[in-house]
């Protein structure tokens, strides 16, 4: 049996329509590799509310899956957040997703060859060891669990101290495949007998998350499974475009070739200039610009210094003369060095002009 394992999607009121498109997209994979199981590994919505006012939309969208096609959904950190009552959760109605929310373990039979052993979100996981999980009656057994393993990645602020995943856990239950969320960046290493794998979130959620986001593919028929990261085109990407600006205030850049609606372009700011006004208005007029053929649009000047006077002051003139002059060798063939190499020189120059004084 094929099955797909997402993680991190993050369902949200003021990104329903970017979010669900994604939803959408996974399931078609599902449809289209001829899945029975679609696992959800924590964090489908971005809060208790949000599971609250965006479950039917969420019913409705996973209709459009085969009747072949089940779906397991385990809940993370997020759904916990600003919950009325411990286990409110399990009172809505998620239609074809079959909850998994009972705590601290379930297990249930995922196909012939396969029992899915699932551990919700939890502070901590130290009482393992005193689990009655009963002994290991197929083949494969994967683990769906939303937590940290160590090592793996780094998780954000204020989410690495708590829910570690001690790998023992992993070896004390038998565990082939541990199907985790929690994780936003794309990671899987085979240890010991284990094959570890967070499939990263499923979008872009926050500032930082770079690289395409994407959904594994695995087949109950092998042990451990093996993994098939599938690109989420209607994901985006997060993109880090570097902003050049001139000592008179214009700026330069080097868009990508292709710009997705979904995409997040962050700007890094950088450049010796006469004022900080005149930039930050272009920046500004830049980014409104940007807005119309993208999803999101974020800037950091911190890389901006400013120096009256450079650009009239004999030694700048000269630098970038020679700069400039430099173009034929250097520009086409390495935009982004030639454009540093200007902010480099001008950065030495305000340097030595304020040691000077």
């Amino acid at each position: 049996m094929n099955f797909i394992l997402c993680a991190d999607l993050h369902l949200k009121e003021t990104e329903k329509e970017y979010s669900f498109s994604v939803l959408e997209e996974i399931i078609g994979l599902c449809e289209k590799k001829k899945c029975g199981a679609l696992l959800l590994a924590g964090d489908v919505f971005d809060s208790h509310g949000a599971a609250e006012k965006l479950r039917a939309g969420f019913r409705a969208a996973l209709e459009k899956l085969p009747s072949s096609c089940a779906v397991y959904f385990l809940p993370g950190n997020h759904e916990e957040l600003r919950a009325g009552s411990p286990g409110s959760l399990e009172n809505f109605d998620f239609g074809r997703a079959k909850l998994l929310a009972e705590k601290p373990w379930s297990l249930h039979s995922l196909s012939a060859e396969a029992e899915l052993l699932a551990v919700p979100f939890q502070r901590d996981f130290f009482g393992y060891r005193d689990w009655k999980v009963p002994p290991k009656k197929k083949p494969l057994r994967i683990l769906l669990a939303h937590g940290t393993v160590s090592g793996m990645a780094y998780t954000g602020p204020g989410e690495e101290a708590d829910s570690i995943l001690d790998e023992d856990l992993f070896e004390h239950f038998r565990i082939d495949l541990a199907a985790l969320g929690h994780l936003h960046k794309q990671n899987s290493v085979r240890r010991k007998d284990v094959l570890i794998a967070y499939p990263g979130s499923a979008r872009v959620w926050r500032e930082g998350e770079e690289g395409k986001r994407c959904v594994f593919l695995g087949s109950t028929q092998t042990v451990p499974p093996l993994l098939e990261p599938l690109a989420l085109a209607r994901a985006g990407e997060y993109r880090v475009i570097s902003v050049y600006a001139a000592p008179e205030g214009g700026l330069r850049m080097e868009l990508p070739k292709e710009i997705s609606p979904a995409d997040w372009l962050h700007l890094e700011v950088g450049g010796v200039v006469e004022e900080e006004i005149s930039v930050l208005a272009a920046l500004e007029k830049l980014a409104a610009e940007l807005k119309k053929t993208c999803r999101r649009v974020s800037s950091h000047t911190g890389k901006l210094s400013v120096l009256a006077g450079v650009s009239t002051h004999p030694l700048a003139l000269r630098f970038l003369r020679a700069w400039e002059e430099a173009a034929p060798r250097y520009a086409e063939e390495e935009p982004g060095v030639y454009e540093l190499a200007r902010l480099r020189g001008l950065l030495a120059l305000k340097e030595i002009l304020e040691t000077r004084k």
